[in-house]
């Protein structure tokens, strides 16, 4: 089956849209329309609600960004969906995950190791 092609029996496949919180400015929004940067200080309520992500994506931790304030804000703002936070090789994600847990409330989080430095 190529990408965005309908399933054989002619159902619409789901489509999620996706928010990269980015430490700098805006990145380019995809062609398709589901994936949107925002520099992280530019999220507010009103902009979650415009977005209406399934999926938020941000670094675990940069030089001037935490994983943790990302997740306390997600919640204050009220969001409830999935959260994919980008690690370094960690030697106890796990110990990680369960940290990151106390600040996340309802939000559902993951980690994705990834060999790229994040900036």
């Amino acid at each position: 089956m190529q990408p965005n092609s309908a399933p054989s029996d002619g159902t619409v496949p789901p489509r999620h849209r996706i928010l990269y919180l980015a430490n700098g400015g805006n990145l380019p929004i995809s062609q398709d329309g589901l994936i949107f940067t925002l520099p992280f200080v530019q999220l507010t309520e009103d902009e979650l609600a415009r977005i209406a992500p399934d999926l938020v994506v941000f670094p675990l931790f940069t030089a001037t960004l935490d994983a943790t304030i990302v997740l306390t804000k997600l919640n204050a703002l009220g969001y409830r969906g999935r959260c994919l936070i980008l690690t370094p090789r960690l030697p106890k994600p796990k110990l990680i995950e369960t940290e990151l847990r106390a600040y996340s409330g309802a939000i559902q989080l993951e980690l994705l190791p990834i060999d790229t430095p994040l900036e």
